[in-house]
């Protein structure tokens, strides 16, 4: 197969791709966010164990968010810190970061009590409140990562200026996220080498399961550049869930790069702790359809909604929906959508 690959993608293949390993953070949607101090200890060392050196936890939405979402987690931020700073003595742990819902103290007390890298997610069409988050996580001397959620709403110039701006606020790396699931491999390869030819900043890659093609895009990701590449044990992750841990460390074993991924104890790790674990209930159609018309789970059940009010197909109104507002579909637009549907 190296035989076939362009001399830039030889040379990419050979580089060093890192784990960011994100089973306790992304996860915690499909556990309801009830994740125990047990399960938490026993993720964190068994993928420090098995050579993972970025490992990120809390609740899906980040620092704060069991706070002023409907949605608690069974343990603490604050538990969580201590949790990892105890369990950890080489990998690096971190929490996710939305501006709005975490604010700068947030941060702060994170850091104080040992984080060392924070990703503050923010929507690819208005970057601008990653700046103050960015910019104190430089100065308080952590990592900082720029997740720029729903790329899959930009082209690739689109997707460069926002990787520009990410990496003028200081970010270390920038994340191109396929929030939806929605990108086949050649999208993800194209996007990669187009944007990485215009930027210098390093790149990371997150990739969701809708399709059943987060391992190979995630792979794709890593021959075009990517530097971080985001997994979860057994692909735990919200809606359709996520690239593999065990199976994406094989998959870079496979290809001849050099690792300190220890995929057979990551796969004991995912066997043992991860796959006994009550999940919530996948609407595969839902995910699937989701997929197909790029539209964030987040929007299923406003779209459900709406689409009972008007007694119409939900997933031709899904269709219809993406065709207008792939990012913050009101709800008053989705009614007169579901309308127009009805009335034909």
């Amino acid at each position: 197969m190296s035989e076939t690959l362009p001399m830039a993608a030889k040379d990419r293949r050979s580089s060093t791709v890192e784990i960011l390993d994100c089973t306790l953070r992304d996860g915690s949607y499909a556990v309801d966010f009830q994740f125990t101090e047990g399960a938490i200890r026993s993720v964190l060392t068994g993928l420090e164990e098995a050579g993972v050196r970025f490992i990120e936890l809390g609740h899906g939405l980040g620092l704060n968010a069991a706070e002023c979402t409907p949605h608690p987690t069974r343990v603490s931020d604050a538990r969580c810190f201590g949790i990892a700073s105890e369990a950890l003595s080489s990998a690096s742990w971190g929490m996710f970061c939305i501006p709005g819902i975490a604010e700068l103290d947030h941060l702060r007390q994170a850091v104080a009590a040992g984080m060392r890298f924070v990703r503050v997610g923010v929507d690819i069409t208005d970057v601008a409140p990653a700046e103050a988050f960015i910019a104190l996580a430089k100065d308080l001397g952590i990592t900082a990562f720029a997740n720029l959620m729903k790329t899959n709403v930009l082209g690739a110039d689109g997707v460069t200026e926002a990787v520009r701006r990410c990496a003028e606020y200081g970010a270390d790396t920038v994340y191109l996220v396929d929030s939806v699931g929605g990108y086949l491999p050649s999208e993800v390869g194209e996007l990669f080498e187009k944007v990485g030819q215009s930027v210098t900043v390093p790149l990371g890659f997150h990739g969701h399961d809708n399709l059943s093609l987060a391992n190979a895009n995630s792979l794709v990701a890593a021959t075009s550049g990517a530097r971080f590449v985001d997994t979860t044990l057994d692909g735990i992750g919200r809606g359709a869930g996520n690239t593999v841990t065990e199976t994406f460390g094989a998959a870079l074993h496979a290809q001849g790069r050099r690792t300190t991924y220890d995929f057979r104890a990551l796969a004991e790790l995912s066997e043992s702790v991860i796959r006994p674990l009550e999940r919530l209930h996948d609407d595969r159609t839902y995910q699937l359809v989701g997929g197909i018309t790029r539209t964030h789970s987040s929007f299923f059940p406003l779209i459900s909604r709406c689409a009972k009010t008007a007694n119409v197909d939900v997933f031709e109104l899904m269709a219809a929906v993406a065709e207008i507002d792939r990012v913050h579909p009101a709800e008053a637009m989705v009614l007169e959508a579901a309308s127009t549907m009805a009335a034909r």
